[in-house]
């Protein structure tokens, strides 16, 4: 999306933050909060006075203006552990009941948050 129409989704997005006393986003993923960090400054924002801003990856949060802070996946145990349940399905079957893996995120805390006001 460029152009008018993301400029006012952008603004309304910015309005419902102002209007809902919203104090912190998480957006994903780095590209999408560097993008919205450009438009909240542009229009006077101030990170992470007004907001605190973090992001989900952590492949480019780093290079933001303050640094954004981020959550960062372990994505290469995520990939093992997809192929390890893959390989154990197609050697025991439709028979092997499903699983629900959890894994959390990294915080790497940098200078786009603030503590809750």
């Amino acid at each position: 999306m460029e152009g008018p129409a993301q400029a006012d989704v952008v603004s309304s997005v910015l309005a419902e933050i102002r209007d809902t006393g919203t104090t912190a986003l998480l957006v994903h993923s780095d590209p999408q909060a560097l993008l919205l960090q450009q438009h909240l400054q542009d229009a006077g924002w101030r990170l992470p006075d007004d907001l605190s801003l973090i992001a989900y990856d952590d492949e480019v949060a780093e290079h933001g203006s303050p640094p954004l802070t981020a959550l960062r996946p372990p994505k290469q145990h995520v990939g093992r552990r997809a192929v390890e349940l893959l390989r154990d399905r197609l050697r025991e079957g439709t028979t092997r009941p499903a699983e629900r893996v959890e894994v959390a995120p990294a915080l790497h805390v940098r200078a786009s948050t603030a503590p809750p006001r």
